[in-house]
């Protein structure tokens, strides 16, 4: 039998996170959330999961570039994989490509705002299997 992967969602729109909660856990994920960078930093060091999905902009607007970068530098936690999620595009024009190799913004991936199901769960099994 599979094992289930553990996934965290670090994201502070309750509403947001219910959703990818249900589609996640209709897959047999199972599922944890976080809703600001210090409960998601507490959870990444408890939890250890095995792919997080983090929201860029939360509270502060570098909550989620703070807590990548503090995974990424970290040796005993750098190897779980981060799948970005925001709107940030449309809030700030900016892009992100995993092509830039991730000089300050180290995610493994990063998917836009609306987020559809079947590019989520697309994307969530390519960066289990790395």
């Amino acid at each position: 039998m599979e094992k289930t992967a553990n996934i965290l969602i670090i994201d502070d729109d309750p509403d947001f996170v219910e959703a990818i909660k249900a589609i996640l856990e209709n897959k047999s994920y199972n599922v944890s959330a976080a809703y600001d960078k210090n409960e998601g930093i507490k959870k990444i060091n408890s939890e250890k999961p095995d792919l997080i999905l983090l929201d860029i902009m939360m509270e502060k607007l570098d909550d989620g570039f703070t807590i990548c970068y503090e995974l990424k530098h970290n040796p005993e936690l750098k190897k779980i994989p981060v799948l970005a999620i925001s709107a940030i595009t449309d809030e700030t024009g900016l892009k992100f490509s995993i092509e830039t190799d991730g000089e300050y913004f180290e995610a493994d991936d990063y998917i836009v705002k609306p987020v559809r199901a079947d590019d989520l769960l697309e994307r969530i099994e390519k960066l289990l299997k790395k």
